[in-house]
């Protein structure tokens, strides 16, 4: 459903670029970066008990995604002073997982993000511009050994939304190429998790989690 959203948004704002390509000058863009995000929230602070069909209960420990490298990938169009683009991120790292007094206990986690990403460009088009936006985007994060029923262990794989707040500068080197710098909050709510025992499981209350992730991109228009 999030992406059917995500999809018929594109399709009206392309039929707009239609409709004001003699208004608004458009242009096409990918970017490919690197940067790191720190995160804090209820991922940090404990695990989630659940309960199997036949009613043995377990615990199920968040990574706690405390610092994090990842590449960030951006896909998109410019129509005018406004840049619309469809990111995504992927990455993989051993992380503690909470609820472990020790903070002894690290697994594997693989996490990824994708949404969508909409900025106004202050001083467009000069050669510096600061960018303003919002986004939307949809997350999972999936532990290795995550959920402990007993002597039995699982992988656990915890699925949300998050909005985002953009903030970031384009500096063209040249008329195409440019250097992107940019910060992005993302306020992130997980609503569901997911294990071989227990099937999917709809969080009561919603864990929430603040990304904080800060990248330099290289940006190709044409």
């Amino acid at each position: 459903m999030k992406f059917k959203i995500i999809t018929l948004v594109l399709c009206l704002l392309a039929g707009l670029t239609f409709a004001e390509e003699y208004y608004w000058p458009r242009t096409y863009y990918v970017s490919a970066g690197f940067g790191a995000q720190v995160s804090k929230g209820d991922f940090n602070e404990r695990a989630i008990s659940g309960t199997d069909s036949a009613g043995v209960k377990g615990y199920i420990h968040p990574p706690a995604l405390e610092f994090v490298a990842t590449p960030d990938l951006m896909v998109g169009v410019n129509l005018g002073a406004f840049s619309l683009g469809l990111g995504f991120q992927y990455w993989t790292s051993e992380q503690v997982l909470a609820g472990f007094p020790d903070e002894s206990y690290r697994q594997d986690t693989r996490i990824w993000r994708a949404g969508l990403e909409v900025t106004y460009n202050l001083f467009w088009p000069d050669f510096f511009q600061i960018g303003l936006g919002l986004g939307y985007s949809y997350s999972s994060v999936k532990s290795e050994n995550a959920a402990l029923f007993g002597t039995d262990v699982y992988d656990a794989e915890f699925m949300g939304s998050a909005v985002a707040f953009i903030a970031n500068i384009h500096y063209y080197i040249t008329e195409n190429i440019a250097m992107v710098p940019a910060l992005k909050f993302y306020e992130s709510w997980f609503k569901n998790v997911h294990c071989s025992r227990i099937d999917n499981n709809d969080l009561d209350p919603y864990l929430w989690q603040t990304f904080v992730l800060a990248t330099v991109s290289i940006q190709y228009q044409f």
